[in-house]
């Protein structure tokens, strides 16, 4: 270990600050920019290589999850200056409950410390962001579950932004009960499969994205070089005709200047949709 690793190891949380002022410096330059709203309604991002990123700078591997969440107070900053009016965020999904127990518990506690943070519900209230939880509930802490309904309560009236949290979600589930809520909706006479099979968008609705407008930009990012990248079952009904973008930056280590030129080469893309 040369003499440099080791002062990290010896001191990680001065090392961790560090990192954490060197994110919000980051991302408080952003570039001026401003998104044709109709080209790009919704941004999603698959925030991947926390771990990874925490691991090169010689800390805690769990400290890229506290480093990740200042990337994402960053680019939604970013995405409201920019007139993106939709932004979701995948954070833990329905197989990251396999990890180690220690984990597990410093993912969910940093959740509860950050969503009930007084800061982050005063900016979404500030800006008008409407704030909605994607995936399962039964799973999480009471204290995570609370909170969760507490936010999407609070700013229910909310129209200006949207910002989705998907956590403990997974494609995979998501079908499964956007399934039991259609057989429910069949046993209570409000659909029927005629009806489904007329309208198959109708399905949209029984989704945990209903009522809103699909992604139009999916972004994921610690894709390493030479690895043949995969969706990992995100939002497989509502991606279907997204743009998909495979960086290899792990996530704690996007910038506004990484992330605009993708923004910009997805608008001059024109998409055919299968016409």
């Amino acid at each position: 270990m040369n003499p440099e690793t080791k002062s990290i190891f010896d001191n990680p949380e001065a090392s961790l600050n560090a990192w954490l002022d060197e994110i919000g410096d980051r991302w408080k330059n952003i570039p001026p920019f401003m998104v044709n709203s109709e080209r790009l309604k919704h941004l999603a991002v698959i925030c991947d290589g926390n771990r990874r990123a925490a691991k090169e700078r010689g800390l805690n591997p769990y400290f890229g999850h506290r480093a990740g969440i200042e990337v994402i107070k960053g680019i939604a900053r970013a995405c409201r200056q920019w007139n993106i009016r939709t932004l979701t965020f995948w954070t833990w999904s329905t197989e990251n409950w396999e990890r180690e127990k220690e984990q597990v518990k410093f993912v969910m506690d940093l959740a509860e410390k950050f969503l009930s943070d007084t800061k982050f519900f005063n900016e979404l209230t500030e800006n008008q962001v409407k704030f909605t939880h994607f995936g399962r509930r039964d799973r999480l802490p009471d204290s995570i579950i609370e909170t969760l309904k507490n936010l999407e309560n609070q700013t229910a009236k909310f129209n200006q932004y949207r910002l989705n949290l998907a956590m403990d979600y997974g494609g995979v589930d998501e079908m499964a009960r956007a399934i039991a809520r259609i057989f429910e909706s069949f046993k209570q006479g409000i659909a029927n499969p005629e009806m489904i099979e007329r309208n198959p968008q109708a399905i949209l609705g029984f989704l945990d994205t209903a009522s809103q407008v699909l992604p139009d930009l999916v972004i994921r990012t610690g894709v390493k070089e030479g690895e043949i990248p995969h969706t990992s079952g995100f939002m497989p009904l509502q991606t279907a005709y997204s743009g998909w973008i495979f960086l290899p930056d792990l996530f704690p280590n996007l910038t506004p200047q990484t992330l605009l030129p993708l923004i910009r080469t997805f608008l001059n893309y024109e998409r055919r949709k299968g016409k």
